[in-house]
């Protein structure tokens, strides 16, 4: 909170490999070493995230009680030293099978039964999703076509495993965000009912919440859904890959918002289309969109609150009145929220692409090491107007304009 009062928010988006550039912004912000908070250290109320950035933020929270802005220098040795790696030892994911593994000496060492244990598991599970496969392909309704029956057998998300990543989520001391002073926000889909399910400090026990934050980066087609109960939950980004509007209505009024893709425009159309980079692309696009909805709504909130101040001083309307201009300047908050306030709102992100080769899965411990310092140095020379932050001052106020401009047909 600020000297005068004012709840400040940090907003984690999703990307993968890519939210090490988070640590970096934060890293700059928490050791004051940013002009954006008159290099004084940055301490949020509230934390909120997405996918990798539910992880970061929940990481953030369990340590910041007992480590204050500290916190995120233990968030940088988690990166370094448990998530950072290759495909075969990193400490999100790992390939059942990998056929790599047999070919590599260091996989037998120091003890080559483990090795062998986890190969013959592998191979025992990648062959019962074929037995199951194989069922449904020849029970399934005959008056389908060949090719979708054929189609519906692909699942690349069978030969990815996610030991690693619940491995890493037992280091996360959950005891410790339930108890914590700071409100933790953390972004999940229902794959069942395709609804948003927001995830708070209470709901993070040792049971539910490693469930929470691998449901929260559950990217949909490549890692399964995370199951709680009877539902199936997978990435937050589904829906809301960059949660500013939960902070907002968590009552925050100054929000840091840390988001990985850069603006569509800069990045460069491949010149021999790719199935993933195709993909990866449209993502963008969605989430760049939905993004700068919500900065404009934001904008829009503070130009509406303006405007009703200088209503109600030069026109002093009764309250029946003042009701009605609530109303029209659409600043009317749900019965359960605080009213809306004046928000400021500093953005980080990457001008142009992050390097790396299907940068989502790329953990090499030199490109993470590059990715922290990028973000660092970012937030150290943040530049408001290249930013287009928002800020409560309409006047001040720089106009966030859209990746691609839209059409409406009538």
């Amino acid at each position: 909170m600020t000297p005068d009062g004012k709840k400040v928010a940090v907003v984690l988006s999703g990307g993968g490999a890519n939210g090490a550039y988070e640590v970096g912004v934060l890293k700059a912000l928490m050791s004051g070493r940013s002009a954006v908070t008159d290099y004084r250290r940055l301490e949020p109320d509230i934390i909120t995230g997405t996918s990798i950035g539910a992880l970061n933020a929940a990481f953030l929270v369990s340590q910041w009680d007992q480590y204050g802005t500290a916190a995120v220098g233990n968030l940088e040795r988690l990166w370094m030293e448990r998530l950072a790696g290759n495909v075969r030892t990193n400490g999100v994911y790992r390939l059942r099978g990998n056929p790599l593994e047999l070919l590599s000496p260091s996989s037998y060492l120091p003890n080559p039964l483990p090795f062998f244990q986890r190969f013959l598991a592998d191979s025992g599970f990648l062959a019962w999703q074929g037995l199951q496969r194989a069922v449904y392909f020849l029970t399934s309704d005959r008056n389908s076509s060949l090719e979708g029956r054929l189609i519906d057998l692909v699942d690349i998300s069978i030969f990815i495993s996610l030991e690693p990543l619940e491995q890493t989520l037992r280091l996360i001391d959950y005891p410790a965000i339930q108890r914590s002073s700071r409100w933790l926000k953390v972004a999940a889909t229902n794959w069942a009912t395709g609804e948003l399910r927001v995830f708070w400090n209470h709901d993070m026990t040792d049971t539910f919440g490693p469930i929470a934050l691998r449901a929260s980066a559950a990217v949909p087609g490549i890692f399964p859904p995370a199951e709680y109960g009877s539902q199936p939950y997978v990435d937050g980004s589904v829906l809301l890959n960059t949660p500013i509007s939960l902070a907002i209505h968590a009552g925050a009024e100054i929000l840091h918002v840390v988001y990985l893709d850069p603006e569509v425009s800069n990045i460069p159309l491949d010149r021999l289309p790719q199935t993933f980079n195709t993909m990866q692309r449209m993502f963008q696009i969605g989430w760049a969109s939905a993004y700068n909805d919500d900065i404009g709504d934001a904008a829009r909130i503070n130009r509406s609150l303006a405007a009703l101040e200088r209503a109600r001083t030069e026109l002093r309307p009764d309250p029946r009145q003042e009701e009605l201009l609530l109303d029209v300047a659409q600043v009317r908050p749900p019965a359960d929220r605080p009213p809306f306030r004046p928000l400021e709102i500093r953005r980080y992100h990457p001008n142009d692409p992050l390097v790396g080769d299907v940068s989502l899965l790329n953990f090499d411990r030199d490109r993470i090491a590059n990715l922290i310092e990028r973000g660092f140095q970012d937030a150290v020379h943040h530049d408001p107007v290249q930013s287009k932050d928002v800020f409560p001052d309409v006047e001040q106020e720089i106009p966030v304009r859209r990746p691609y401009p839209r059409r409406v047909i009538s």
